[in-house]
């Protein structure tokens, strides 16, 4: 017994010691694999500065922040092993082709990107492509068979907002490839009418209402390219507001003076009536005979007569003095006429696109006349006369504006035979302002002086006594024209602050209201909607209800009044409001259309 249990205890021990050394056996064998891969790693970590690795060192330590202290290597250290070093370093998988080898150029290079390694690495000779989380590197023939192969080529369809299709095709054209293509939308419609009728140039017909796009055929790199462009280019264009106030001012002054003296009731030269009575029309004689027959029939008197230099029946100072056969007239007048024409328009234009404004008078003429054996054509021409302003505004990128102005300010007649005269002062300038400086183009005016003497030889000419003998006439024409231009750039609509110009034409509107006959019945509409209105604000909608009732028994079509009536009852009686006669119709109208529907 004893000898068999020893027996057994020794087969226990030796199966033990043979486990056992399997386990070393596995154990060993998995030291010396990770011992193989330590040193095939170390190998490739020993080219790197051994400054830079520490014994505690690690990958992060040396890429940090994206970039590579230090990137040294051995003399005649291949390309394939910088790039598998390179990776090994920065966590990238690097497949080089089997045609790419080589021997680097360089063996050490200092505070370096991935992307510098890279090209330092694979120099002229090769090239390398980003697909997903491969780094994928070629030799340069390879790298272009696969770059113009047409199967890579693809599509896209890009939908311009403020660039037009045409612009935006010259533009991106450089960026495609050889092979790439490009195609846009037609152009759309932009003739705007500006002349008498609305019906002016073309309505658009069937031409396409979307916006303007092209469609790029490419490589798939270019087509992101130009997408990147596209992001530059199709950005809202900036606006200009400009205020414009245009004074155009006219002086007229003018001052006349003359005598006329008649002695002994003479008869007048042209054989017509003598020197009118004071303050009439009326002659003293109206004989109509002659100076000659009057001597013939021996009509006693001296024929003695001054006319002509006093104004009969205008105004002014006007004395005359009779006494027997002697009649003395003195006119005497000054005229001041201050005309003055102001217009404050405020005009908001794109960038580089034209803004105008005008007011005036269209004055038509005939320009020609065709005439047949059987007709008569005429051709009705206008002259545009008033006050007119151009401008084109250029915006710069440091707050400034360039701008083409061009301000006009004309008037115009017609002559007997239908010709037109036009009197302008205008001018045409290239300026630069900042944005909300205010320009003033002034200088724009005009002096007419003109003296007129008119008198009887020698004896007007005579001291004190001559003035009996002639007359005397003045004028002076001042016209000036000031223009004062102030742009805004603009980026948002809102900074047009067209609520305070909403406000100026309610102000204008209360105005005018005053100005009615208190009788009338446009001004009792719009008084008692004023007192519905207060009614209603302070809470008693039954008084603000009979006051409605009445406004609009004046004014049916009073849409204020019938808003205001329609809110009332929605608030106090909202079950009636679907019985209001306008309601019923239109529940009517839209059943009948159902109807021819179905």
């Amino acid at each position: 017994m004893f000898r068999k249990k020893n027996s057994n205890d020794k087969t226990k021990i030796r199966t033990k010691l043979f486990v056992w050394c399997i386990v070393l056996v596995l154990m060993a064998a998995i030291a010396i694999a990770d011992v193989d891969h330590g040193l095939a790693e170390a190998n490739l970590w020993a080219n790197v500065s051994v400054a830079q690795i520490g014994a505690g060192d690690s990958r992060e330590s040396i890429f940090h922040e994206g970039m590579i202290p230090v990137f040294k290597c051995e003399e005649n250290f291949g390309v394939r092993k910088a790039l598998a070093l390179l990776g090994s370093i920065c966590g990238k998988n690097i497949v080089p082709s089997p045609n790419v080898d080589g021997m680097l150029a360089f063996r050490q290079l200092t505070n370096v990107t991935f992307d510098e390694v890279m090209d330092a690495i694979l120099g002229d000779n090769f090239r390398y492509v980003k697909r997903g989380s491969l780094i994928r590197v070629y030799t340069k023939d390879e790298y272009n068979k696969i770059m113009s192969d047409p199967e890579r080529m693809t599509y896209k369809v890009f939908t311009l907002y403020y660039i037009s299709a045409a612009e935006a095709m010259n533009l991106i054209a450089p960026v495609l490839s050889s092979a790439g293509s490009i195609q846009g939308s037609s152009p759309a419609e932009n003739i705007v009418p500006t002349g008498d009728s609305i019906s002016a140039g073309s309505g658009g017909g069937d031409t396409m209402a979307l916006n303007d796009t092209i469609v790029i055929a490419d490589y798939p790199e270019n087509i992101v390219e130009v997408e990147k462009m596209l992001k530059q280019l199709d950005v809202r264009p900036k606006q200009v507001l400009v205020e414009a106030t245009i004074l155009s001012a006219t002086l007229t002054e003018g001052m006349e003076m003359g005598v006329d003296l008649s002695f002994m009731a003479g008869v007048s030269l042209t054989g017509a009536s003598t020197t009118s009575q004071v303050g009439t029309t009326e002659s003293l004689s109206t004989s109509t005979t002659t100076p000659i027959s009057q001597v013939a029939a021996g009509t006693r008197g001296t024929p003695l007569e001054t006319s002509g230099f006093a104004s009969v029946g205008g105004s002014g100072l006007r004395v005359g003095v009779t006494s027997g056969e002697f009649a003395a007239f003195i006119t005497a007048l000054e005229q001041v006429t201050d005309t003055t024409i102001l217009a404050n328009p405020k005009i908001l234009a794109v960038n580089k696109q034209l803004g105008q404004v005008y007011i005036g008078n269209k004055i038509g003429y005939t320009s020609q006349t065709t005439q047949t054996q059987t007709s008569t054509t005429q051709q009705v021409e206008f002259l545009d006369t008033g006050t007119k302003l151009s401008f084109r505004p250029y915006i710069g990128d440091d707050g400034y504006i360039r701008m083409d102005i061009h301000p006009k300010d004309s008037s115009g007649t017609l002559k007997t035979n239908d010709i037109p005269d036009e009197f302008s002062t205008e001018l045409a300038t290239n300026i630069i302002v900042k944005d909300g400086q205010t320009i003033v183009i002034g200088g724009l005016f005009r002096d007419v002086v003109v003296t007129s003497r008119s008198q009887i030889p020698l004896l007007g000419d005579l001291p004190l006594i001559g003035v009996f003998f002639r007359s005397t006439s003045d004028s002076v024409q001042r016209q000036e024209v000031i223009v004062l231009l102030t742009p805004h750039i603009i980026d948002e609509a809102k900074e047009t602050n067209s609520d305070a110009r909403i406000d100026d034409i309610r102000r204008k509107k209360f105005g005018t209201k005053d100005e009615l006959q208190w009788a009338g019945k446009a001004r009792l509409a719009e008084d008692r909607y004023a007192t519905a209105a207060r009614y209603y604000l302070e809470g008693d909608t039954e008084a603000a209800m009979n006051e409605l009732n009445y406004v609009l028994e004046l004014r049916p079509s009073y849409l204020e009044a019938i808003r205001l009536k329609e809110r009332i009852i929605g608030e106090t009686r909202p079950d009636e409001l679907d019985s209001m006669e306008r309601i019923l119709l239109g529940d009517i109208e839209r059943e009948d259309s159902d109807k021819w529907r179905r």
